[in-house]
């Protein structure tokens, strides 16, 4: 039975094959390793990208193309089976190395998770991505619900799982790290469109309340809601969407992602709120050698768990961003519509260590609302390319 996909981390942490206790006294042979080290496993992704974009400044719509080689992700993951009720992992992260992005070294999931596979109700506490939206994956590039509304941060999930993979959780954080994402996504104008300064407080008040089922074998219905803090209103955003697999082990699948906020705060100098909402929607065609238990891809056990399945696959999507007037108001640009299609194959796969090696290519299309104002500056659309040659393990 497949896990709920809001709480992935769960699925690769708790539910992992209860073993024997740790004894650091236990005697072993010459040359073998200790028994602990069988507790402890090391994963990790590395991949080089090429990327090229048409216009290099969208704000000239008479700039030319630009392209670049860079280290777009280096991942490392150490995973620790302590006792068969509790399991903990730290994720570390750099991006975009080689170019005028570049991260350091991060720490992007460092978590403790409690359960067992036999007791419904589990535990999780840590800092990682927070089970808001599945930004479930096809594609070298993330869907705009993940650039929108990913929200990772140190936070406490409870939760409880029953029949027809039924997945309950309440997940409590600090902060306003869903909304500091979405003035970050690069799908309206945020160097424009500012917040008031914000006198939230101190407390853990932000929330999250998610669910997901499987009503049928292959069909993955999921739901979450989200509230922050804000500058007099609370932020607060629901999302929901359903994941469907069309033929089993291979063939097409379909996956259907909305998020729309319920509730926003005034932005500065406006007298009316902005209600924003994305769509993401995508096929595949998959060619898969092993069942995939995680869905998702804000966590690197769902990045890999892509990886690892389904060494072959052609994918294409559609996303909206509705931003309910905020362009036309603020006489600025957003996104409007993006068109993707891609694909990947692992021309190297150990079945039995997971080590993976993969190229994959993807080219994206975005269409932006333009205030008449800045129309003849500004570009109304832009094409990019992107190839990735990538090993995991």
């Amino acid at each position: 039975m497949r896990k709920a996909v809001a709480v992935a981390m769960l699925s690769t942490m708790v539910l992992a094959a209860p073993a024997a206790a740790f004894h650091p006294e236990e005697e072993t042979a010459v040359g073998q390793l200790p028994a602990w080290t069988e507790r402890v496993h090391l994963n990790g992704t590395l991949e080089g990208d090429f990327a090229w974009i048409d216009k290099s400044d969208a704000g000239d719509k008479e700039s030319g193309s630009a392209s670049d080689l860079l280290i777009g992700t280096l991942e490392m993951a150490v995973e620790v089976d302590f006792i068969d009720w509790l399991t903990g992992g730290v994720v570390f992260l750099a991006e975009d190395l080689g170019t005028e992005d570049e991260t350091g070294v991060t720490v992007d999931e460092a978590a403790m998770a409690f359960g067992k596979e036999d007791i419904p109700y589990y535990l999780v506490v840590g800092k990682r991505a927070q089970p808001f939206g599945v930004f479930e994956n096809h594609l070298i590039t993330d869907p705009m619900t993940q650039d929108a509304y990913e929200t990772n941060r140190v936070g406490v999930t409870a939760g409880y799982t029953g029949p027809l993979g039924l997945d309950l959780s309440a997940t409590a954080y600090k902060g306003e790290e869903m909304m500091a994402h979405l003035f970050e996504s690069e799908l309206f104008d945020a160097e424009t469109i500012t917040r008031v300064a914000d006198p939230a407080g101190d407390d853990v008040s932000s929330y999250i309340i998610a669910s997901s089922l499987e009503p049928l074998e292959g069909l993955l219905l999921f739901a979450s809601l989200l509230s922050e803090p804000g500058s007099g209103d609370r932020n607060t955003t629901a999302g929901g969407g359903f994941s469907l697999d069309l033929d089993g082990d291979h063939g097409f699948r379909v996956d259907g992602e909305y998020i729309k906020s319920l509730d926003r705060e005034l932005y500065a100098g406006f007298d009316r709120k902005f209600e924003e909402g994305v769509l993401s929607l995508s096929v595949a065609y998959e060619f898969v050698m092993r069942e995939r238990e995680v869905k998702g891809g804000a966590l690197f056990a769902e990045r890999k768990a892509h990886l690892v399945a389904e060494p072959l696959e052609i994918a294409v999507r559609y996303e909206h961003f509705d931003d309910d007037g905020l362009a036309e108001i603020s006489q600025t640009w957003s996104a409007e519509n993006r068109y993707s299609a891609g694909a990947r194959y692992a021309f190297y796969q150990d079945a039995q260590s997971g080590l993976t090696a993969y190229a994959a290519a993807e080219y994206r299309h975005t269409d932006y609302r333009v205030h008449p104002d800045l129309v003849a500056t500004r570009a109304d659309a832009n094409d990019e390319f992107f190839m990735r040659l990538g090993v995991a393990f």
